[in-house]
């Protein structure tokens, strides 16, 4: 019996059967979507949005109670302008047109309300489109016919539509262990749980790098001779994920080094103060009511010649000052 290392995924997850974890993330997503909120995922390459958009529309009808729900995937890194965008999506609803309002006729015939993941819109928002393509689609979604979420490299883009954001981060351990179980079923050969550990430590979480760790761990089983971490490690330094670096920490096996987890802010205006901070006035200093007082008597000295009258006008104006104080302490 010849042995194959299931370990070559270097993209997109399709099989349903081999996307595992990502439970906070799907969860929230669907809240969202029930909610009428359009949600828009960010993230740095090879952290498995486009994988976890493909099981959304997989798995959308049942978690959404919806068994007719017509879900679909497109990915935009090819797209032309918005017009090919709504072309795309009128026809696979068996429409015609390539305009918004062709896209809102077509949801209108449905008669249920439409999954639409859309993939990549970094490209678009890059060619000075894509903003008003989301927020356009945006506010279709808040009026019910769609259920809209978007999926972008980096940062979400602030537009003048909220979306609900979801930062997609590192995998927990668990969900590692669970992803790699999701390749071993009957691949004929086991890991240990020491094993899962330490992949879990040199990919830092990253699902790509977690493929890639699997693989040469594999292959180390096939052939005992083989040296897998530092094969792994070779090939994470020579030819990383583009964009996706692994922390220096798991090259110099210092701890784990592990990539920041995923985030759940409510829109993506979430880390923009409302107004800006407001610094306090400093508070003037005690001594200050005494100064002036002490300052109008010596004026007053020397205007009129007389000593009582500047010692009457020190004293009123030191038991101003005292009470001045006490207030402003109250």
């Amino acid at each position: 019996m010849t042995l194959t290392n299931p370990f070559t995924q270097r993209g997109r997850i399709t099989d349903v059967e081999r996307f595992a974890g990502r439970w906070a993330e799907l969860s929230l997503i669907f809240e969202r979507l029930e909610a009428g909120r359009p949600v828009l995922i960010s993230g740095p390459p090879g952290i498995g949005k486009s994988s976890l958009l493909t099981h959304i529309v997989q798995s959308a009808a049942v978690n959404l109670e919806e068994p007719e729900l017509r879900a679909f995937y497109l990915d935009l890194m090819d797209a032309t302008g918005a017009d090919d965008v709504y072309r795309t999506v009128v026809e696979a609803l068996d429409g015609r047109g390539d305009t918004l309002a062709a896209l809102e006729v077509a949801l209108l015939d449905v008669g249920e309300p439409v999954l639409l993941c859309l993939d990549n819109a970094q490209a678009p928002l890059a060619a000075g489109w894509g903003e008003m393509l989301l927020e356009a689609l945006a506010r279709v979604a808040r009026g019910g016919s769609l259920l809209l979420v978007v999926a972008v490299v980096g940062r979400p883009p602030l537009l003048s539509e909220r979306f609900a954001a979801i930062g997609l981060g590192a995998l927990a351990p668990a969900e590692v262990r669970l992803l790699i179980g999701a390749y071993l079923d009957d691949a004929g050969i086991s890991f240990t749980p020491a094993e899962l550990r330490e992949i879990a430590e040199l990919s830092a979480g990253h699902p790509a790098y977690v493929q890639r760790a699997a693989y040469h761990l594999f292959q180390s089983k096939l052939d005992p001779g083989l040296d897998w971490r530092a094969a792994y490690l070779a090939e994470a330094r020579e030819r990383p994920v583009p964009g996706a670096p692994l922390p220096p920490a798991v090259f110099e096996g210092q701890g784990n080094g592990r990539m920041g987890g995923s985030s759940y802010g409510q829109d993506q205006y979430a880390g923009v103060r409302d107004a800006p901070e407001l610094l306090p006035l400093p508070e003037a200093l005690p001594i200050l009511p005494w100064a002036i007082s002490l300052l109008v008597a010596l004026l007053l000295l020397v205007a009129t010649g007389s000593l009582p009258l500047a010692l009457l006008a020190a004293g009123v104006g030191l038991a101003g000052g005292l009470l001045w104080v006490r207030r402003s302490r109250s």
